[in-house]
């Protein structure tokens, strides 16, 4: 693999347990996801991994791997595709031939297809599960089931990582990597990027699985105290650390010539959500019912929607039928560079989630210098201080988003005001080399603890 054996060998085990359940819906291949796609946190932390504590591969298992391993040119780290092992490929074989028969009656075709055919909002999350047959069963299952994988098992062996880093909790995927973990005497390092106990997979295991991570990485003081009191986690074995932000690439630009080189009217104002497309955790659909209610006031500003995701056909539609021609959809935005002139023609970043961990994209819009309205989920309230670098909001309350987003739109000095502040935000918490530290830390102490035990033994 071209690994330094002097640096630290870090296994890396991402949230999906199936390449095949999360990246085609943001159209990456096999290919361009193992060599050119750093779309989310998880590329973040790698490239800082990478770059500062040593070298990371990126473990994926696939039903049909295309390519055995391949370099990412963006991250540094390596990716090693494996393939799934047979009770997950014959889970995942029955569900899907469950759903083709279901469809030969029409109902699950009929939401697919129809907007209107869809259940209501609070639903729509659950109707995506149900039509690309993820039910909570089958991912619990399927979760565990991906771990039975006696290629991961000789790839462990034969490696000998020093730390397996595993994105959340929530999973079956954790737990028996906690089991793996121990086996093998290699600590364990796993990150919170938003789950909620009531979304656990396996929930009845977490109180014997969490405490045994040798390190846990969140985002916020929320979680760190539901961990401690909740999970009985030692309090010095949790991190907070948010998501770092490269501050070259976001920063404060000139607005009229980011809204010509974005393709966008600069006489025109411009509301901004950037994420993906899948309703249970961003209920986008809110946001579209506020912009709507709102849009006959306010007839110079626009809704920009740049993402994809499982939900997308629904709310494309959705967006159509409740402002035609006031929201752009703009797909999944993959350039950095034109991310960065997004944020700097909105007037502000919107984020409604239900529930987050610390969404990237809150920082990127700080450190442009781009305020951020957003509800009071996950660690978002770390850096975002309500009434100086934005606004903040209950989760699942329409009139207070209806009433923050009509605030922002009567007071763009307000906003001009916070433009600073926000960029000051972001260079005080969340520059890479903080991050970097931080990380040297959990990623340093655990190995030399584990080295003293093994010395006394």
């Amino acid at each position: 693999m071209g690994t330094e054996r002097g640096r630290p060998l870090i296994a890396f085990f991402n949230y999906s347990d199936l390449f095949e359940d999360f990246f085609p819906y943001y159209g990456v291949d096999q290919q361009t996801f193992a060599t050119r796609w750093a779309a989310t946190s998880n590329h973040t932390y790698l490239s800082l991994l990478q770059r500062e504590v040593g070298d990371v591969v990126w473990y994926v298992f696939s039903l049909r791997p295309q390519l055995r391993e391949a370099r990412h040119e963006v991250v540094g780290c390596q990716i090693r595709f494996l393939r799934a092992s047979v009770p997950r490929r014959l889970l995942r074989w029955g569900m899907l031939a469950g759903g083709a028969g279901r469809r030969r009656f029409g109902r699950r075709e009929e939401r697919a297809t129809d907007p209107a055919a869809q259940p209501a909002v609070a639903d729509a999350g659950d109707a995506t599960a149900r039509r690309t047959g993820m039910s909570r069963l089958y991912r619990t299952v399927g979760s565990y089931l991906t771990m039975l994988s006696g290629p991961l098992l000789r790839a462990l062996l034969r490696d000998r990582p020093d730390f397996l880093f595993v994105q959340d909790y929530a999973t079956g995927r954790f737990d028996a990597l906690v089991l793996l973990a121990r086996m093998l005497g290699i600590p364990l390092i796993t990150i919170h990027t938003g789950s909620r106990p009531e979304s656990y997979l396996g929930a009845g295991l977490k109180r014997f699985t969490i405490p045994r991570a040798t390190r846990i990485i969140v985002s916020g003081s929320e979680e760190a105290g539901r961990l401690v009191e909740r999970f009985g986690v030692p309090r010095d074995r949790v991190r907070i650390i948010q998501t770092p932000v490269d501050l070259r690439l976001f920063r404060p630009r000139d607005r009229a010539g980011a809204c010509r080189e974005a393709g966008l009217d600069p006489r025109r104002r411009y509301l901004l959500f950037v994420g993906r497309l899948d309703e249970r955790p961003k209920h986008v659909s809110m946001l579209i019912r506020a912009f709507a209610d709102i849009s006959g006031g306010h007839r110079d500003t626009d809704l920009l929607i740049a993402g994809d995701g499982p939900d997308g056909p629904w709310l494309r539609a959705l967006a159509e039928e409740l402002a035609p021609g006031r929201i752009r959809c703009l797909g999944w935005v993959g350039d950095a560079e034109m991310l960065a002139r997004l944020y700097n023609v909105a007037e502000c970043l919107v984020l409604c989630s239900r529930h987050e961990g610390f969404p990237t994209v809150v920082g990127e819009a700080l450190a442009s210098g781009t305020p951020v309205l957003a509800t009071r989920v996950g660690g978002v309230a770390e850096v975002v201080r309500d009434g100086v670098s934005g606004w903040l909001i209950p989760p699942e309350d329409p009139p207070a988003l209806v009433d923050a987003l009509s605030r922002v739109l009567r007071r763009p000095d307000l906003v001009d005001t916070m433009r600073p502040q926000a960029r000051a935000m972001a260079e005080a918490r969340l520059d890479p080399a903080v991050a970097a530290a931080a990380l040297r830390e959990c990623f340093s102490r655990p190995a030399a603890a584990l080295r003293l035990t093994r010395q006394s033994v």
